[in-house]
């Protein structure tokens, strides 16, 4: 980050995938080098930003009770409501008064600009893109560092989605699949080596589908092979977010083979039941998943898998629920993540009937979660008496360090020692610490 000034100050809470965060890691960068100086949403800040996101009701929400938080901490603020769900239903926190600048997608990447013309609580200034899929080229962000000051960096090399699953708005408020060239991911990996990061985290919208669009046509697989190749790689690359069908028999002999790769993999599933699957246009089956998670179990010894799985779609019927409860307990999932389904304007399923509500609905919810706890607590038991390298992110008490194993699991440990963080480390898990595993260190390295 840039060294802090006594200029006016900033303050962003980031919603949302880590698309999100690294845009945020882009805007504070811009600020700082403007003049502004970063604290805590927690203090009193002359702007607020609410970096926001559109994928559930949920989020929408709590990016208004945060634009609230803000007005009350500084009414003198300006506030601005920024990203997704600004994108999606700006002209609502326009209507209500809750943000002084209304940014959309497009519009949030000359912040500066938008700063510098005045706006109100009464008239705010709204910066919408009508149509944000009328947007072809990629925005190069370049950052030196990460907001979050982790040990590890994320880098976003492709923006949009052109799937239009019935539940999803993404593709309305964030555009086209669009691909940073390789040419410029190469470069910035290279940067984010050369600040210290040990592990970089390839994300975006649709990761699957990165190169596509780019002129000759490219692929995931590609660039991974070309980052190989291309000179000093991280000690670790880990790939955010890829769907089932682009997760091919490439993509699988480049991931197996190659150990920087970390062996760990979020693939959404969404429902364990075919029809429920065709309605959501989601273009695979379960037998398919279930196929693609056995190969990769079978290839990569101690992977790592997770899975979002979306509840309560529009129609869905006890046994089809039941059916996706049964296709998940037989599953070596690592994980779930569980969204109970919400309505999303311009979403094909707001409008198909049948819609499941309530205490149903929160009832499906909770068996999910209960299952997907079970999977995380049966995926760390099967790693007590194993040694590997954990990546040290910072100390947490006396005596007491945490880091993250590379198919991304939490492990507290005693190094004897202090020492910076972002160093890997050989330990031995030797039990539980809560949820979490406990380990003693083996082995310091470079």
């Amino acid at each position: 980050m840039v060294g802090e000034t006594n200029g006016p100050t900033v303050a962003i809470e980031t919603l949302g995938c880590k698309v999100n965060q690294f845009e945020t890691s882009y805007l504070l960068e811009m600020l700082q080098q403007a003049g502004y100086r970063p604290v805590s949403f927690r203090e009193r800040a002359d702007v607020y930003i609410i970096h926001s996101c559109a994928v559930t009701a949920k989020a929408g929400s709590q990016t208004r009770q945060l634009l609230r938080r803000a007005r009350r901490a500084n009414p003198e603020a300006r506030i601005v409501a920024a990203g997704c769900y600004a994108q999606l239903d700006g002209n609502r926190i326009a209507r209500e008064g809750l943000a002084t600048h209304v940014l959309g997608n497009p519009a949030k990447f000359d912040l500066l600009e938008w700063l510098g013309r005045p706006g109100s609580f009464e008239q705010p200034c709204v910066a919408l893109t009508p149509d944000p899929r009328s947007i072809t080229e990629f925005e190069v962000l370049p950052v030196s560092a990460m907001h979050t000051g982790r040990t590890r960096a994320v880098l976003k090399i492709q923006d949009g989605c052109n799937s239009f699953c019935s539940y999803c708005v993404v593709p309305h408020v964030r555009g086209n699949s669009r691909s940073l060239p390789s040419t410029l991911v190469l470069a910035q990996l290279q940067g984010l080596i050369k600040a210290g990061y040990r592990e970089v985290v390839l994300t975006g919208i649709h990761l699957g589908k990165w190169g596509k669009d780019l002129s000759p046509a490219q692929s995931l697989p590609h660039l991974l092979e070309s980052i190989a190749a291309g000179g000093p790689r991280p000690l670790r690359l880990r790939l955010s977010s890829i769907e089932p069908e682009e997760f091919d028999s490439r993509l699988l002999e480049v991931v197996s083979s190659a150990p920087w790769i970390c062996p760990h993999f979020h693939i959404p599933l969404q429902s364990g039941d075919p029809l429920i699957l065709a309605r959501m246009g989601r273009p695979y089956s379960p037998q398919y998943y279930g196929e693609l998670v056995a190969r990769l179990h079978a290839s990569i010894p101690g992977v790592a898998i997770g899975a979002d799985v979306l509840t309560g779609f529009p129609g869905e019927s006890e046994k089809q629920f039941e059916n996706t409860l049964e296709f998940i307990e037989k599953l070596p999932l690592s994980y779930l993540h569980v969204f109970p389904f919400s309505p999303r304007p311009g979403a094909a399923a707001a409008e198909f009937p049948d819609q499941v509500q309530g205490d149903e609905l929160k009832r499906r919810a909770a068996a999910l979660q209960a299952l997907g706890r079970r999977k995380r607590r049966a995926f760390r038991e099967n790693l007590i008496g194993q040694c590997f390298d954990v990546l040290v992110e910072g100390k947490v008490g006396p005596n007491l360090w945490e880091g993250l194993s590379s198919n991304y699991v939490r492990v507290f440990f005693d190094p004897g020692k202090d020492f910076c963080p972002g160093k890997p480390v050989m330990v031995r898990v030797n039990g539980f610490r809560g949820e979490d595993l406990r380990a003693t260190v083996i082995a310091r390295q470079l």
